[in-house]
This record gives structure tokens, C-alpha cells and sequence, in this order.
């Protein structure tokens, strides 16, 4: 590296970490905002309409951050640069016109156009299906029925509650005591979308009778068991909501002392920036935390400093020590996990526990059994083929694929992934945790997974970089040599696919695709995830390496961090997609801090 450009290395350096230490709060825990633009906006409109908030602020505002995404051709989208989704529109449609957008306005004459253009509103997803049927826009039949007394099966059943995935089974009671009870709000005629219905689709009617009155309350207590301290179920905008509904069915009133809390801890889910308000569907903050922590070690912050402290703290008081759903696939297990939001006691997850752990192991020696507990639930939601999953241990019931849930799929099971097996592998790697036998099996189980132009899918990021880099990583910690054939396969697709500027850029549709589908432009976040596995790939500093970190210099910003719109986080795939503020400023960091020493090593 010649002195200019190591000069420059060093200043980004340093301005993206103070850019990042100004983003840390009084409790320790840096917080960034946790996109899912603009649908977690309209989920929230429609809620506070349909529970009779009309008066609350957070309306207008949350309008007028839906209002300023329209697309030209009357749609909105799930991410810049792509077609309008008749999903996504739908249900922004539906939540600007209860907050009082009049039908006859261009705007919303544009809108409707789409949402016809596209087949009307019964071919949008079972998500915004749910939420027009508790509108009384469609009937609860448009949807997969899921079958109320499916809540009494018992874990003996080949498909249970606890054999769905976390995600999915925190909405479910919710769904079956709404479907069964056919419950929905009566709106004004003028606030109806029926005209948005294709006569030529028939909707299904059917009902499946119910023989056991005990399944309505135990829907009832399985939701009212797992509330969190601020109201919300598991910080989930969608869960937490359907909740509400489902309590209102029951009879309970806007003002019961749940609902009231429900509500004030989705409100305080809202991220307030310059020009607009975004609804969290999540907090990221654990999550966030964590990585940032992990970036200024790397930056060379050193651990006794008052933000690493602080952040230190935080995370510890996060930890998890209740026994939750994860128990049931796991019966000798005992907490210790992280989970990603900053109110989440329940649901511990098995990539925010490895972040928290790597942020933590500076400080180890001072927090010996919290961080001992950490690592022994991590190891113990190993699946047996050997890989690790999000949520839960061993929940990928092949009976499940077999129920005809249309685009519900993905999200009823929770298996193995390479991005989360290699994240598990350089942990263990990284801090020296004696799993001998465990990393044998991941290492065999990930190596299995690669395909045959050298990627691995990643499922929580996007997509293939994002999979591939965390493959790299961890098969490198584990002691597999750059000169296996699986790291070779893996640098020559990262150099195949370098953007001539230097940089890398996938778009959200591999993830839909399940095929590496290029963005054609670079992103730093990905140039980061690249560069990184590059590094793991290779013993020695490439020209591909040099020319990912000469992109980065050049788009970083003077007061560190860089601007990214494009969102890189995945949720459901086709269906949502997070834009992490946080991604920017921290994987860049860390990707340059990794070039920077790989450099200077020689």
C-alpha cells in the first residue's frame, strides 16, 4: 500500500469510528435505525386507524414518509430501482386512504391503477391478506387456514406449534383465534377497497369445524404468556399487532391495561430522523451493538474504554435467562443467549448470541459465566446435520413443506444456513472454544452446501456475497487452508463478479431466485462482506482486494461512514427486505481494518 493511500485507510478510519461512537446512547447500546420501508409504516397506520387512534401524530407522520416513496407509476416497491409490489401498495393504499387520503386524488387514483394493473388485491401476499380480512376487506378464507386446534397438538404430532419456525408461531395464535372467531372491523363504505377485487377470482369458501373448545383459550394464554416487558410480543410489529386484534376479539377494550401497553411499546418503536418518521417492525439494537462493538475493537478502540464499557454493560443486562419455545428442542439446555431487539426476553437467537459473543470476548476474564452460559447455548442449538439454525434446534419438518401454505413457506421452518453455520464456525474459531467434534460436523455439513460455482446462499443477508463471505470465514477459523479446493472455488467467484469500479453489488431478487442475480452497481456494504472473504480466501493481498479497498476509500464519506440506500438485510424473501442504517458505517470499518492489517502483514 503506498503512504497516500494507507494515509487514507487511516483517516476513514478514524472519522467512521467517531461517526460510529456518535451513535451510542446513555444505556451503552448504539442504535441505528432498522428499515422496512414502507411497509412496516402502513402495517402501523392501518393498526392505529383500526384500534381508533385517529388522532395520533405518528399517523401524518408515518403518511407522509409513505406519501414521499410513491412510485411514477402509482406503486410502491420493496427496495430502490425495482417494479412496484402489488403488496407493498396495497396495503400503503389502504393505510393512506383511512388516515384520509381522498380516492379521488392523482395520487390515489395512480395507486389504484397499480394495484389493478397487478390482478387486485386478493393475488397480494397472505401478509397483507391477513390484515384486509381483520379490515373486513377480505374474508378470512382468502387465506391458508390455519387450523385453531393445531395449538393442542402435541410435540409426539408430526406437525405441531413448536415444529414451525420462532418468526411464524408468534403469529399464528393470533391468526387461528381471528380466523376462528371470524373476526373483523366494520369500516364505512367509502373506506372499502372492494372494488379492488378481480370478479373472475374466486375466493374459497371454507371453514374447519372446531371440536375442542380448549384450543380458543389456550391461543389466548399462549399469547398473554409471552408478552414482553414494554407490551410487544417478541418486539414484532406484525405479531404484536395481530395480538391487539386478537384481544379486541375477545372482547378486551382499547384501554385494558395490555393493550394500552402494546401500543405505547410500538409507538416508541418509532425512529425519528430529519425529514421523516420511520415504524420500526424491529428494533435491531442487541444486534447492532454488538457489531458496532466488534468494528471499533478492530478500529483499535481498546477495551477499557468508556464506550466499549458501556456497550459491554448493555449487552451483558440483555442476556436471556427464561427457559422459552427454543426449550422444546432443546430439553437439557440452559439460557444464556442474545436476542436482536432491545426488549426481547423470550427469544434468543443463535446470530445475535455468536455477535454478542465476539463483542464480549475482550472482556471474557471479567464476565467468565456469562459469556461460559453464551457459548454453551450456542453450541447446544447445533442441528444434528451439523449446521446451525436462527431460532430453534432441529425445526425443519419435512411434513410442513408438504401443506399447501402458498408464499408461507419459507418463513414455517427455521434449518440449518451456511451464513449462520460459518458465522458459529469463526466464533469458535475466533475465540478459541474447545467443540472439537462440533466443528468437525459444521465444517462437513457447510463444505456440503457449497455450490457448484463456489457460493454459499446466505439466508440473512443478501445474498450470495453475503453467504459466501461467512462460509470463507469460517472455514478459514476452523483450520481449513486457503488451498483447499472450496476456498479456491470461493475467491475466483468473488473476482468473477467484481464491479468495474472496484466494488461488489447483488440484488435482493438472488434471494428470491435462489441464483446470484447482480445489483449493477455497488453497495459498501457488500464491497465490505466481498472483501472480507476475499481476505479469508487468500493468503496474500490481491489486486482484487486493493482495488474493493481503493471503492471504499473513494466513497467514504469526509465524516466516515458511507451512504447506503439499497437494503441488504433479509427478511421474507419476495416479501420483505431490511435496510440496516448500521450496515454503512460497521461492515466497511471492519473490512478496511481487516485490508489495513492484511497489508501491513505482508
Amino acid at each position: 500500500m503506498l503512504q497516500k493511500q494507507k494515509h487514507q485507510v487511516d483517516n476513514i478510519i478514524e472519522a467512521t469510528t467517531k461517526r460510529i461512537l456518535a451513535h451510542q446512547q446513555l444505556d451503552g447500546s448504539f442504535s441505528y435505525c432498522c428499515e422496512v420501508t414502507p411497509l412496516s409504516e402502513a402495517v402501523m397506520v392501518i393498526f392505529l386507524k383500526l384500534i381508533g387512534d385517529s388522532a395520533d401524530r405518528l399517523i401524518s407522520d408515518l403518511c407522509h414518509t409513505m406519501a414521499h416513496r410513491q412510485r411514477a407509476d402509482g406503486g410502491w416497491t420493496l427496495r430502490p430501482g425495482e417494479a412496484s409490489d402489488l403488496s407493498v401498495t396495497t396495503l400503503v393504499y389502504f393505510a393512506l386512504l383511512l388516515a384520509g387520503f381522498p380516492k379521488t386524488s392523482p395520487q390515489m387514483l395512480k395507486a389504484r391503477m397499480c394495484i389493478q394493473k397487478h390482478g387486485g388485491i386478493t393475488r397480494a401476499s397472505s401478509f397483507a391478506k391477513g390484515f384486509l380480512a381483520v379490515a373486513g376487506q377480505l374474508p378470512w378464507s382468502a387465506l391458508p387456514n390455519p387450523h385453531i386446534e393445531m395449538i393442542l397438538w402435541k410435540e409426539a404430532a408430526p406437525i405441531n406449534l413448536f415444529e414451525i419456525s420462532s418468526p411464524a408461531r408468534i403469529h399464528l395464535p393470533s391468526l387461528m383465534l381471528l380466523s376462528h372467531l371470524n373476526f373483523s372491523y366494520h369500516l364505512p363504505v367509502d373506506l372499502t377497497l372492494m372494488d379492488l377485487i378481480d370478479p373472475d377470482v374466486e375466493i374459497p369458501q371454507r371453514a374447519i369445524p372446531l371440536r375442542d373448545e380448549r384450543a380458543v383459550e389456550k391461543c389466548r394464554a399462549f399469547l398473554l404468556e409471552r408478552v414482553e416487558p414494554n407490551g410487544t410480543l417478541a418486539s414484532y410489529l406484525s405479531a404484536t399487532v395481530m395480538m391487539v386484534f386478537a384481544l379486541q376479539a375477545f372482547g378486551y377494550s382499547r384501554n385494558h391495561p395490555l393493550i394500552a401497553r402494546a401500543v405505547m411499546g410500538l409507538k416508541d418503536m418509532a425512529y425519528r430522523r430529519k425529514s421523516f418518521v420511520h415504524q420500526q417492525f424491529f428494533t435491531s439494537t442487541v444486534w447492532d451493538t454488538s457489531l458496532a462493538m466488534r468494528a471499533l475493537t478492530a478500529a483499535g478502540v481498546p477495551p477499557n474504554s468508556d464506550a466499549l464499557t458501556r456497550g459491554a454493560a448493555y449487552l451483558l443486562a440483555r442476556q436471556q435467562h427464561l427457559l422459552s419455545d427454543w426449550h422444546h428442542h432443546t430439553a437439557n439446555a440452559e439460557p444464556g443467549g442474545w436476542g436482536f431487539s432491545n426488549i426481547n426476553t423470550m427469544y434468543p437467537d443463535v446470530d445475535d448470541t455468536i455477535a454478542a459473543l465476539m463483542a464480549l470476548y475482550p472482556f471474557r476474564r471479567m464476565v467468565r459465566s456469562q459469556w461460559k452460559n453464551g457459548a454453551k447455548w450456542m453450541l447446544t442449538m447445533q442441528n444434528d446435520d451439523g449446521g446451525w439454525a436462527a431460532f430453534d434446534r432441529n425445526c425443519d419438518n419435512v411434513f410442513l413443506k408438504l401443506l399447501p401454505t402458498g408464499d408461507l413457506k419459507q418463513v414455517l421452518s427455521d434449518p440449518s444456513t451456511p451464513d449462520l453455520t460459518g458465522r458459529v464456525l469463526h466464533t469458535i474459531g475466533y475465540t478459541g472454544i474447545r467443540a472439537t467434534a462440533a466443528v468437525s460436523h459444521g465444517v462437513n455439513w457447510l463444505l456440503g452446501q457449497q455450490r457448484n460455482d463456489g457460493t454459499w446462499f446466505g439466508r440473512w443477508g443478501i445474498a450470495f456475497i453475503y453467504g459466501t463471505c461467512m462460509a470463507v470465514q469460517g472455514l478459514h477459523a476452523s483450520g481449513i487452508r486457503r488451498d483447499h479446493s472450496a476456498m479456491k472455488k470461493a475467491l475466483s467467484w468473488f473476482k468473477n463478479i467484481q464491479n468495474a469500479d472496484g466494488g461488489f453489488g447483488e440484488s435482493c431478487r438472488s434471494d428470491e431466485q435462489d441464483v446470484y442475480v447482480p445489483l449493477k452497481q455497488s453497495t459498501a456494504s457488500q464491497t465490505a462482506w466481498a472483501l472480507m472473504g476475499m481476505i479469508s480466501a487468500s493468503a496474500r493481498c490481491t489486486p482484487e482486494m486493493a482495488r474493493a479497498a481503493q471503492y471504499l476509500v473513494a466513497t467514504a464519506h469526509s465524516n466516515g461512514g458511507w451512504r447506503e440506500k439499497y437494503p441488504t438485510g433479509a427478511g421474507i424473501a419476495g416479501q420483505a427486505y431490511i435496510r440496516y442504517h448500521s450496515y454503512p458505517d460497521i461492515w466497511p470499518l471492519m473490512a478496511l481494518c481487516a485490508f489495513r492489517q492484511r497489508w501491513e502483514s505482508g
